[in-house]
C-alpha cells in the first residue's frame, strides 16, 4: 500500500464501531435534547404563544434557506473513497454557502418590509437581518455534522450537538427581555458557535493542502445530481413543514402559528434524539452495506427499531397530550396538547421515515426521491388550499393536515423501503402487532388515568414511565435481522 493511499485511509482503530457510535451519538443528542426538553417548560412562562409564533416564521425561512445553503454537495461528503476528495467537497459546500448568504442579503435588502407584511410577521424590519446569519451557521454546522459523520468522530459530533444547544438555550433565557429577538438569536449563536468551533480545529488539524479549485470543479461535476434533484426534493419536503407555519401566519396570526411550532417542536423530539443520530451512523454505515449486498437486512432491521422505539410516545400523545402538555407548559399551552394529539401518527411515521431517508442517496435515485417529495408537498399544499377555499378554521385545518401528512409520509417510507425489497404489508403487520402488545401492556395505566392532578394519574404515570422504559430496553437491545440468519 502507497503512502498516499495510507495518508487518506480513515483511523478506523480511533473510531467507534456501529454500533458504539449509535450509542454515543444518541447520549450525546439525548443529552442536548434533555437540556431543550428542560428548559422549554421555563421558556413558555417567559415568551407568549405569539413570541413563539413570530419565531416560527422566522424558523421556517431559515429552513427554506438553509436546506440549500449547500446545495445539498454535503450529502455527497461521505461517498468518495478518498478523504482528499471529501475536503474538496467539504470547500464546494462552503462556496456555496457563501454565495447562499450573499443571495440572501440581497433578498433582505430588496423584499424584507414586503415579506414581513404579506406573512403578517409582527417584528421589525432590522430582525430579518438575522435572516443571512443564521443561514450561514446552519450551514456551516451542517457541513461539519457531515464531515464528522464520515471520519466517524461520533464524540466530537455528539459534543459539538450539545455545545449547540447549551448556548441557543443560555441566550434564550439570558435574553427574554427581548422577546421574539432572543429566540431567534439564540438558534443562530448556537449554530454558529458550535459549527465554527469544530471546523476551526480541523482546520488547524488537517491543514487545507488538499484543496485544489480544478478538483473543486470536478467533484461538482461528478455529483451535480445532488443540486440538481436533491435541492428541489429537500426544498418540498422543508416547504411541506415550514410552510405551514408561514401559511397560517398570513391567515390566523400568530398565537396560533405558537401553538402549533410548538407542539411540533416537542412531539418532534423524538426524532432529534434518536432518529437523527441514529440516521447520522446508518448514513455512513449505508455506502459499505450497498456495497456488500446487506443494504435490504440492515435498513429493515433500523426501520423495526424505530418503529417500535416511538410506540410508548404515540400512545401516550394519544391518550392524554393534551392534559399533559397543560401540566408541563402552564395551562396556557393547553391546545398545543391538542395539536400535539393530532401530529403523533404524523410523527410516528416521519421518526421511521427520516434515518432511512438517505437510502435514494446511496442508492443515486434522486428522480426517484424528487417525484416522491414533490407529489407530498403538492397533496399537503392541496390540502392547505381546500381547508382556506372552504373557510376551514384553523384548529380543523391543521388536524386534516396533520392526518395527509401521515398518510404521506407512510407513502415515501413505503416506497424508498420497497427499493431494497422489503413490502408495506410486512411493515405494518409488524408494526400493528408491536402497537396491539404495547397497548395491552399499558391498559392499566390507560384506565388509571384521570386527568386530575391526583394519586391516579400519578400511579398511571409511573406504570407508564417504568413500562416505556422496559419496552425501549427491549427493543434497542433486539438481535438485528441479518444476525439471526447468519
Amino acid at each position: 500500500m502507497n503512502k498516499q493511499a495510507l495518508a487518506t485511509e480513515p483511523d478506523t482503530a480511533a473510531r467507534p464501531g456501529a454500533g458504539r457510535g449509535v450509542g454515543v451519538l444518541v447520549s450525546g443528542q439525548a443529552a442536548a435534547q434533555v437540556l431543550t426538553l428542560a428548559v422549554a417548560p421555563i421558556l413558555t412562562r417567559l415568551y407568549t404563544p405569539q413570541d413563539f409564533g413570530a419565531v416560527a416564521v422566522f424558523a421556517g425561512l431559515l429552513a427554506f434557506f438553509g436546506v440549500v445553503a449547500c446545495l445539498r454537495y454535503d450529502l455527497s461528503i461521505a461517498l468518495p473513497a478518498s478523504d482528499r476528495d471529501a475536503e474538496n467537497l467539504v470547500a464546494l459546500c462552503l462556496l456555496c454557502i457563501a454565495a447562499t448568504t450573499a443571495l440572501c442579503m440581497l433578498g433582505v435588502l430588496l423584499f424584507g418590509d414586503s415579506l414581513i407584511l404579506a406573512l403578517n410577521w409582527s417584528v421589525d424590519a432590522s430582525t430579518l437581518w438575522l435572516l443571512p446569519f443564521g443561514v450561514a451557521s446552519a450551514g456551516l454546522f451542517t457541513v461539519i455534522e457531515r464531515w464528522m459523520v464520515r471520519q466517524q468522530y461520533f464524540g466530537q459530533l455528539a459534543q459539538a450537538r450539545l455545545l449547540r444547544s447549551v448556548i441557543a438555550n443560555a441566550v434564550q433565557l439570558a435574553g427574554h427581555g427581548l422577546g421574539a429577538l432572543a429566540l431567534m438569536g439564540g438558534t443562530v449563536i448556537g449554530h454558529g458557535t458550535g459549527g465554527l468551533f469544530w471546523a476551526v480545529r480541523e482546520i488547524r488539524r488537517r491543514g487545507c493542502g488538499n484543496i485544489r479549485l480544478v478538483r473543486i470543479v470536478a467533484l461538482a461535476r461528478r455529483y451535480k445530481d445532488f443540486p440538481l434533484f436533491s435541492t428541489w426534493t429537500a426544498t418540498f419536503n422543508v416547504a411541506g413543514v415550514h410552510l405551514v407555519p408561514l401559511i397560517f401566519s398570513a391567515l390566523f396570526g400568530a398565537a396560533v402559528v405558537g401553538h402549533f411550532a410548538f407542539a411540533l417542536r416537542m412531539v418532534s423530539a423524538p426524532i432529534t434524539l434518536i432518529g437523527a443520530a441514529i440516521g447520522s451512523v446508518f448514513f455512513a454505515q449505508a455506502p459499505a452495506a450497498l456495497r456488500a449486498g446487506r443494504l435490504p437486512e440492515a435498513a429493515e432491521a433500523l426501520r423495526r427499531k424505530l418503529a417500535s422505539a416511538g410506540i410508548p410516545a404515540l400512545v401516550l400523545l394519544i391518550c392524554a397530550g393534551p392534559d399533559l402538555f397543560a401540566a408541563v407548559f402552564g395551562e396556557n399551552w393547553r391546545m398545543a396538547g391538542h395539536y400535539a394529539r393530532w401530529m403523533a401518527p404524523w410523527v410516528y411515521f416521519q421518526f421511521q421515515f427520516s434515518p432511512l431517508s438517505c437510502l435514494p442517496d446511496v442508492m443515486e435515485l434522486q428522480k426517484m426521491e424528487l417525484t416522491a417529495q414533490f407529489s407530498t408537498f403538492a397533496v399537503r399544499l392541496a390540502t392547505l388550499a381546500l381547508c382556506y377555499g372552504f373557510s376551514v378554521p384553523a384548529d380543523p385545518s391543521i388536524a386534516v393536515f396533520s392526518v395527509v401528512s401521515a398518510v404521506a409520509y407512510l407513502g415515501m417510507l413505503t416506497l424508498f423501503m420497497s427499493r431494497v425489497g422489503v413490502g408495506l404489508r410486512a411493515m405494518l403487520a409488524h408494526d400493528a402487532r408491536q402497537i396491539l402488545i404495547f397497548c395491552a401492556l399499558a391498559l392499566p395505566s390507560i384506565l388509571l388515568f384521570s386527568g386530575a392532578p391526583d394519586w391516579r394519574s400519578l400511579a398511571s404515570a409511573i406504570y407508564f414511565l417504568a413500562l416505556s422504559a422496559v419496552w425501549m430496553r427491549r427493543t434497542l437491545g433486539a438481535k438485528r435481522p441479518e444476525t439471526a440468519q447468519a
